[in-house]
């Protein structure tokens, strides 16, 4: 039966990455590999597309705060000496207040025989709160495409050039939203603590 495949990785330490638009070394941790294809997901108006572009350092995908989102997944690809680049966006996971059921059948229908390296789970910077919706994506995501996927899991902030209420510093503001994500991130895929093997890179993004 198709399946979707997540490779297995070495244990990171866990850090702060915060990394200009428009670079890709956050994924210098991949060694000796011809392709790497990269799946983008997250709750819509988060900046998923816009991250694709910031990527890729061109407009490939369209970028609307007008329009809805489509329900069709992209793929853009990129070669380049031997190399190549392969870049998933999806569709928004909350329709009215509620996870999309039917872009996750999408999503999960053209990732069927897909392998995928990376995970980015997009979200706000200035979201000041998390709640149980944000626990119902995360439990969705693993739902679908298994627990392994947060193996390669990568927390995107996007709006990050903001200035945070209250009289609270950047770096505090940071910590806190990041360690309410990560622990939302936590309890709706169940992973434990002492799950050393899931740990996650956190990049900021000022758009």
């Amino acid at each position: 039966m198709a399946s979707h495949s997540f490779p297995q990785t070495a244990p990171m330490k866990r850090r702060d990455l915060s990394v200009p638009p428009k670079s890709v070394a956050v994924f210098s941790f991949m060694q000796n590999v011809d392709t790497l294809t990269i799946l983008v997901m997250g709750k819509g108006g988060v900046g998923k597309s816009s991250t694709v572009n910031s990527i890729l350092g061109e407009r490939v995908a369209t970028v609307n705060a007008f329009q809805s989102e489509g329900l069709r997944p992209m793929m853009i690809s990129r070669s380049r000496a031997g190399f190549t680049l392969n870049i998933i966006d999806t569709p928004g996971l909350v329709e009215g207040g509620y996870v999309n059921e039917q872009a996750l059948e999408i999503i999960k229908k053209f990732l069927l025989n897909k392998t995928i390296d990376v995970l980015l789970y997009v979200d706000r910077l200035d979201s000041y709160r998390v709640d149980n919706l944000d626990r119902q994506v995360v439990k969705a995501i693993t739902d679908s495409f298994g627990k392994a996927i947060w193996k390669r899991g990568l927390v995107v902030l996007t709006h990050a050039q903001l200035s945070p209420p209250d009289g609270i510093n950047y770096e505090e503001f940071f910590a806190r939203r990041s360690e309410a994500l990560l622990r939302v991130i936590r309890l709706g895929a169940k992973i434990r603590k002492q799950e050393h093997q899931v740990v996650f890179y956190f990049i900021l993004l000022l758009f």
